[in-house]
């Protein structure tokens, strides 16, 4: 069927959610009695419950956390169990076959279980009459606020697909975070680019830059609510503000004016033609105390031949150029980049440069990508590399980059580090790191959220170092203090994934880390820098792997510099655990909801963010007793009604 925005013309696109005409809704056919008894089971507040899934990049991801967030905040309730719940919300990913047909097996799964299934992201925004998505509700990637819309029509059986693209999705939407202390903050969408092989440009489109003030006014409100680390997500960082006529240096500068000390900026991914332009000032903020000097730079391939074929718009001096110019005004600088194996055309000769490269700048990140030709790209029908030429290129690439040793040095001595609520895949070691993104292992203690301290590295490893704290400081943050009291009240010998397992439902990661054991992310930072973020990044993204056991650890993007979900550095296949533990009110960790923000068609609970914890223990029997009481009594009531018209 069409959008539904194409349906009601331009009068419907300026409505409300509360009002939007349903002309657009495609109904099956039910009987009266049928219909009557789905409203009434559907009419009872708690009783739906959703199943999250997102794979890519980390603008995937804060696009997941948005709709989490307001989803949440209008009644419904997440479960990390799939099979409990009555719709599976799927974030996709398009950058490669491996992710997006994981997505499509899901799609399909879920259908054939009953659930009813929403799907977003980039897959149907990129390709709306994909075989497989006929009948599917849509969210498009710039429909977040209208996500309420979508899942409550779908749970009627109904299907709805918001696709068309009117303008920036707002930044001020209730939010639930995976890391609680993390905010993923996009600063646009789209890029300038044209590469033949990428098929994330048409799913995000051409550059659409958010307003500086916009950026500040969000970060500023995650800061209230403890976040302590910023990532800034982007197809392509370095482009953004070229819309606008401002840039990111001065959008940078802004944000580091406004934040309280010892809050973190995370500059994600950037392509080299963006950097040039600015390369002092890039290397100014880089050297500034509150920002990790970690920056994402792209390469794909040592040869111009192939770049030129890629449409990258640089060649390989212009890269080294910016390289240099930033390892030299940036101590201690790490440098991640992506590299394409088997680019169509990419002879011995051209890999053989590209190894050369690696070689030279021995980078802290490699993500290694087989090409994935992605239909209707140029790239796709161009001549094939044969696939065995192009799994052996990627494997000796992986050797060399795990033939680097860079940690030896940092042994016997301190180093500050950043904490947040990150722990180890084993929940033995808190996960901490470095200015320049290096990640350390210390012995487990909650407390250390939100906190910096001073650590004698006392072991190093191939991708990360181990350490003992020296001496340490108080949360960041008031707001931090308060974060982490609420979370050590309720964890006790909780994990911090099965803690927030009714906030964090979104079990993110890259398909790709899950689907092709080939593909590898090498990260000697522990600062896994996924180019599947879109156009600047890998050809089709890249698999993670974060040690020498030759599995992967889940990837969540690198745009926004999100880093490896795995956390011991140690290579483990991402696996989400899963738990029974569905809310239906957001914890803390969700973002408040702005007085801008597009309204909805039921209020938002009036508690506060700091009750919702704690009320959540006190009262989830009483709220799941009170619930099918209800639904018990509505649809006793119906039944009565409907044999009362017979």
């Amino acid at each position: 069927m069409d959008d539904i925005e194409d349906m009601v013309g331009a009068e419907g696109l300026a409505r409300t959610v509360a009002t939007a005409p349903r002309a657009g809704i495609v109904a099956p056919k039910r009987s009266r009695d049928e219909q009557e008894l789905e409203d009434a089971s559907l009419s009872v507040p708690g009783t739906q419950r959703i199943w999250l899934k997102t794979y890519g990049c980390a603008h995937n991801v804060s696009d997941s956390e948005y709709m989490h967030g307001v989803l949440a905040s209008y009644g419904f309730r997440f479960t990390q169990d799939a099979n409990e719940a009555q719709l599976w919300l799927l974030t996709s990913c398009t950058v490669k076959d491996p992710s997006q047909a994981a997505f499509m097996h899901l799609v399909a799964k879920g259908r054939s279980q009953g659930k009813a299934v929403v799907v977003a992201g980039c897959v149907p925004q990129a390709d709306r009459h994909l075989k497989g998505l006929e009948g599917v509700s849509v969210v498009g990637t710039q429909q977040l606020a209208r996500v309420v819309e979508v899942v409550e029509e779908a749970l009627k059986g109904h299907t709805v697909r918001l696709l068309a693209r009117h303008r920036l999705p707002t930044l001020d939407l209730p939010k639930i975070r995976r890391n609680p202390m993390v905010e993923v903050l996009p600063l646009s969408t789209g890029c300038l680019g044209a590469c033949t092989y990428c098929k994330t440009r048409h799913a995000r489109g051409a550059l659409g830059s958010y307003a500086p003030a916009a950026i500040v006014a969000r970060a500023q409100s995650a800061v209230a609510e403890g976040v302590t680390e910023l990532w800034l997500a982007s197809e392509d960082t370095g482009a953004y503000g070229a819309d606008l006529g401002t840039d990111l240096p001065a959008l940078l500068r802004a944000l580091l004016a406004a934040l309280p000390a010892g809050v973190m900026l995370r500059v994600g991914m950037t392509n080299p033609p963006h950097m040039r332009a600015h390369l002092d000032a890039i290397a100014a903020v880089l050297n500034h105390d509150a920002v990790y000097s970690f920056l994402h730079v792209p390469v794909q391939a040592g040869s111009d031949r192939v770049l030129q074929a890629m449409h990258r718009e640089y060649a390989v001096r212009d890269f080294c150029a910016v390289a240099d110019a930033l390892l030299a005004a940036v101590p201690g600088l790490a440098l991640a980049t992506d590299v394409i194996c088997g680019f169509p055309g990419e002879a011995d000769d051209d890999f053989a440069q590209t190894a050369a490269l690696v070689a030279r700048y021995r980078f802290s990140v490699l993500n290694i990508s087989q090409f994935y030709p992605r239909p209707g790209t140029p790239a796709a029908k161009m001549p094939r590399v044969p696939t065995q030429v192009v799994k052996t290129r990627s494997r000796q690439l992986t050797k060399l980059f795990e033939s680097f040793d860079p940690y030896p040095a940092l042994v016997d001595t301190t180093q500050k580090v950043w904490i947040n609520t990150e722990v180890s895949d084993d929940g033995r070691f808190t996960v901490a790191h470095t200015k320049n993104y290096t990640k350390v292992l210390l012995q487990r203690d909650d407390s250390l959220m939100g906190c910096t301290a001073q650590v004698a590295i006392t072991a190093s490893s191939r991708f990360h170092v181990s350490g003992t704290v020296v001496s340490r400081s108080e949360p960041v943050t008031a707001a931090a203090a308060a974060l982490r009291a609420e979370i050590l009240a309720r964890r006790g010998n909780m994990h911090v994934s099965e803690l927030f397992a009714e906030a964090a439902a979104t079990s993110a990661s890259c398909g790709s880390c899950e689907e092709d054991l080939e593909d590898t992310c090498s990260s000697s930072s522990g600062g896994c820098s996924s180019g599947s973020s879109g156009c600047g990044g890998s050809s089709s993204g890249s698999g993670c792997s974060d040690g020498k056991s030759g599995k992967k650890s889940g990837c969540c993007g690198g745009a926004g510099g999100s880093g490896c979900c795995s956390s011991s550095g140690s290579k483990s296949k991402h696996k989400k655990k899963k738990t029974n533990a569905p809310q239906r009110r957001p914890p803390s960790g969700v973002a408040a909801k702005s007085k801008h923000a597009q309204p909805a068609k039921r209020p938002a609970a009036p508690w506060s963010m700091g009750d919702r914890l704690r009320q959540l223990a006190e009262d989830k029997v009483a709220l799941a007793a009170m619930a099918t009481l209800v639904a018990s009594t509505v649809l006793v009531t119906t039944r009565l009604l409907i044999l009362a018209r017979k």
